[in-house]
């Protein structure tokens, strides 16, 4: 009878608790910084717990060496370096070495590895941090286009798929910082027309900034068509002109003023004139084919090395692809947003954004920008999903609405909607909750997390674990040597240009390790005398396992 009682106060307790759970749920939500300042250590503390089983993550792509270089240039206190003696041996992908010595890229994701190499000794805690507070900044981005639970809800989904196990936690290549920028953006401009808050047109402006300072092409699309919204819907609402010329115009334009400094002095620093950005420059010099498909192909690039004109024809080929067949091509990049944001089963999800009327100014807002996102990927060759960091937030927007009008579909009477919605949230949630098991079991990323090595078809991979786990090996090796170390590094015609070993610090004449190319004995010659004072190896990656042997031995080698 005892027993009997028990089960039944238990059964009486659970409905009481899911009430309790429900209430403190929404309690939660309507506050909005306290629940944007949850997210973060939510999504902070369970990266932090799967450290055991996703330690830090080694760099393997091109562009993390590039970003990781910038970085320490930056953490020695200079926003670029002087041409290194024999540059040519040092050439490598997305590296200038003309007119200074500097990463390609824009300085901001360079500037937060930075500042985990400064204080923690560990770059990726700067792109650790960065992650959290970008899905805090993704939970207040949503707080603005829809109601406080639902942005809640949406906000726990995008820590589940894309905060924790996902590349933009878990690499170099810089999402995060894109993406706070964008969700400043599309929040502050949804506090400005759906509240009346004008004072976050700096907001506005700041989040712009920091997507300039990172994607200055996706800040340029997200700000035209954000001032678009802005002055549309101001205007139809009868807003004075001086209201808005003084309220919002006038403090954003100060913001870009700074910002558009900021970037102008960078290039001076970087390339000598203010309007040529570095990553132009780089294209001028190294490539082929530019990412944007209606830029022709290029005829009179130099290549001092074979692996380097390799992924440039690799390059030109994609571009040629997409030139000749671009809806496929189109697809194909739909297809990577889809498969990144969603799991593979979520092929079906843009089925709802669909069929439902755009009733509010917040869902033809959404729809418009989404339109204006598609736009923005149609003239690139080929895609990554960190490209669509800017615009992130608007895919869990819809989501919401469309799962907000889901919910509300009753055929007689019953509420089916509801019951699919819930199916849906619950898929989600299940795919992170599979995605965190497999990890603890197999110890390694999944598919859907990883990013693609072919951007053109879409396929998402895993980060190339055998190329990393050799370079770190062979690192591991060369520190255990006395004295500082010269590698040059010998590639095999088949060599893969995505597995670059040929990567340095900021001051390399002070490396403990330096990577070089080797080019030939007459080349050599006096780049070996410049570097006399280093024990001198020669590296064949492509042998299995990659062969290291002292130079010496191997030019006397028959």
């Amino acid at each position: 009878m005892t027993s009997q009682r028990t089960e039944m106060v238990e059964a009486g307790n659970a409905p009481h608790l899911v009430a309790r759970l429900v209430r403190g749920y929404r309690w939660l939500a309507r506050r909005e910084l306290l629940a944007c300042a949850v997210i973060l250590v939510l999504t902070l503390g369970l990266r932090a717990a799967l450290l055991p089983w996703l330690p830090v993550p080694q760099p393997t792509v091109t562009d993390e060496f590039s970003h990781l270089l910038a970085a320490d240039t930056y953490a020695h206190g200079r926003l670029t370096n002087p041409t290194p003696p024999f540059w040519q041996h040092f050439e490598t992908f997305h590296v200038l070495m003309q007119p200074t010595y500097q990463s390609k890229y824009q300085p901001l994701q360079g500037m937060v590895l930075a500042f985990g190499q400064k204080l923690f000794d560990q770059p990726w805690i700067g792109v650790y941090l960065a992650a959290g507070f970008m899905c805090a900044a993704m939970c207040w981005m949503l707080q603005g286009w829809i109601a406080p639970g639902w942005a809640l809800l949406g906000a726990l989904l995008f820590v589940m798929r894309v905060g924790i196990l996902s590349y933009w936690m878990n690499s170099y290549l810089g999402a995060a910082v894109p993406a706070i920028g964008g969700a400043l953006t599309l929040g502050a401009m949804a506090r400005i027309l759906w509240r009346r808050q004008l004072g976050h047109s700096i907001t506005w402006a700041l989040g712009l900034s920091i997507l300039a300072l990172s994607r200055p092409y996706d800040a340029g699309v997200l700000g035209c068509a954000t001032v678009g919204i802005l002055l549309w819907f101001l205007l139809n609402s009868r807003t004075p002109w001086r209201t808005i010329g003084i309220r919002v115009g006038l403090p954003a334009f100060l913001v870009l003023t700074i910002c558009l400094a900021a970037v102008g002095y960078n290039d001076y620093r970087v390339m000598g004139k203010v309007r040529l950005l570095p990553y132009q420059a780089y294209d001028q010099q190294y490539n082929i084919a530019t990412m944007f498909t209606f830029i022709p192909l290029r005829t009179d690039a130099l290549y001092r090395h074979a692996v380097m004109h390799r992924m440039a024809d690799s390059e030109a080929a994609r571009w040629t692809n997409a030139r000749a067949r671009p809806l496929t091509v189109l697809l194909g990049k739909l297809y990577v947003f889809n498969s990144f944001f969603f799991p593979w089963w979520g092929l079906w999800i843009p089925v709802l954004l669909c069929p439902y009327d755009l009733l509010t100014q917040q869902e033809r807002a959404t729809v418009f920008l989404l339109l204006v996102f598609v736009l923005m990927i149609v003239p690139l060759f080929g895609v990554m999903p960190h490209y669509a960091a800017a615009f992130a937030g608007l895919f869990y927007v819809r989501l919401a609405h469309s799962l907000i009008r889901l919910t509300s579909w009753r055929p007689g009477g019953r509420p089916v909607g509801r019951a699919l919605g819930t199916l849906l949230i619950g898929l989600l949630v299940a795919a992170f909750c599979g995605g965190v098991f497999g990890l603890i079991r197999n110890g390694k990323e999944l598919l859907p997390f990883a990013p693609g090595r072919d951007s053109v078809s879409g396929a998402l991979a895993l980060r190339d674990s055998t190329f990393g786990s050799a370079r770190h090996s062979v690192i591991q090796t060369l520190e255990r040597q006395p004295g500082h170390q010269l590698v040059l590094v010998r590639y095999a015609p088949e060599h893969d240009p995505q597995n670059e070993w040929v990567y340095n610090g900021a001051d390399i004449d002070a490396s403990p390790i330096v990577w070089a190319r080797e080019m030939g004995p007459e080349e050599d010659r006096p780049f070996l005398e410049y570097f006399r004072n280093r024990k001198v190896w020669l590296l064949e990656p492509d042998q299995s396992p990659p062969k290291l042997r002292p130079y010496v031995q191997a030019a006397s080698a028959p």
